[in-house]
């Protein structure tokens, strides 16, 4: 399995003349690559990993915190930190050799050692097609979520606060299996709906009439699920009514779009055409890839011209927020097929 994956990234380098590839996790840097690649799991933001790919030797150094963890079989030579990293690569790395990173979570400090260039591209086209054990995994993931949304329809409820329900959320998906929640879940009662990322993600406010949402997801094997789960509360006014009835339509008419070969930006402006035609603001993305991350390739955004094709996972996730009537979202997990996507979570307004 990490044997294909990293043939596909020694093509792609030597495609663009590149070396050598070095992969670095370190607090509070966290790339995923290093996982996908080798398989070797860490904790999020408090490891230590560096891994080097050249074209014959894959190397993989880790702190003495996580050494003893390690079988071997992860890379050619598992080595543990002794002394500067730099001086370890150096040893292993040719002078004016080329070596792909990850710029945006390479340090600056240790690129002026080496003559670097920016892979992201790479390891995210790679990343953006799941293996069938990718996949599995994240059906796994939104097995779990799914049970969530169950539970959220059970009991959200006028007076208990958003704290209180996310954090029950939180424990349910992890009494049905989740190795943990994919990020912070956000919970927001209608006094705070309008907001599309609010802080707290969940308060001590309590829950009364009118629109919410819950924004969460489980991680299985270290695989992500997000779903978006809309409710109303009580009645619902005119204008409520209305933005649901929108976000509904915006998600429908995207979907009318979602075929194999599909333009990310012609999805996406699939949902914002029926978002403006009801008078209302798009102000996000339509949806993101789902992996090892959250936010994995590719993306589902208006400048995005990249083609959905088997087996991209993502997420479809139109959404309306207005300060006074609130806030829907409306978020699915979706994989592409060779004749059409499949629906991995299952998703909707729910009335209560």
């Amino acid at each position: 399995m990490f044997s294909r994956r990293i043939k596909k990234l020694r093509k792609g380098l030597g495609e663009k003349k590149i070396d050598a590839a070095l992969f670095l996790s370190s607090e509070p840097i966290d790339d995923p690559n290093i996982y996908y690649f080798t398989g070797f799991r860490q904790m999020k933001y408090h490891s230590f990993a560096c891994l080097l790919i050249t074209k014959n030797k894959t190397t993989l150094v880790l702190s003495s915190l996580d050494y003893d963890r390690a079988t071997g079989r992860e890379a050619d030579e598992v080595l543990k930190k002794d002394g500067p990293l730099s001086k370890t690569l150096k040893e292993r790395i040719k002078k004016n050799r080329r070596i792909g990173v990850i710029e945006s979570l390479f340090p600056h400090k240790l690129s002026k050692n080496f003559k670097v260039k920016d892979i992201s591209g790479l390891t995210d086209k790679i990343r953006s097609i799941k293996q069938p054990e990718e996949i599995e995994n994240i059906r796994q993931a939104c097995s779990i979520a799914n049970k969530g949304i169950v539970f959220l329809k059970k009991n959200i409820r006028e007076g208990l606060t958003e704290r209180e329900l996310a954090l029950e959320l939180e424990r349910f998906l992890i009494k049905k299996g989740a190795d943990g929640i994919s990020f912070p879940t956000t919970l927001v009662s209608p006094s705070r709906s309008w907001q599309i990322h609010p802080f707290p993600p969940f308060s001590k406010n309590k829950i009364k009439r009118g629109l919410g949402y819950a924004d969460f997801g489980a991680s299985y094997s270290g695989y992500c699920s997000d779903v978006t789960v809309p409710f109303g509360i009580g009645r619902l006014t005119e204008k409520e009514k209305k933005i649901v009835k929108t976000v509904e339509q915006a998600y429908r008419n995207s979907l009318k779009k979602l075929k194999p070969g599909a333009e990310a930006q012609e999805i996406y402006r699939a949902a914002e055409n029926s978002i403006r035609e009801s008078g209302f603001e798009f102000k996000h993305n339509l949806g993101h890839g789902l992996g090892l991350e959250t936010h994995d390739p590719p993306a589902i955004s208006p400048e995005s011209k990249t083609k959905i094709t088997r087996n991209m996972v993502f997420t479809i996730e139109p959404g309306i927020y207005v300060k006074g009537p609130g806030g829907c979202r409306l978020e699915n997990d979706f994989i592409m097929k060779s004749r059409g996507f499949e629906v991995l979570t299952k998703s909707r307004f729910l009335k209560i």
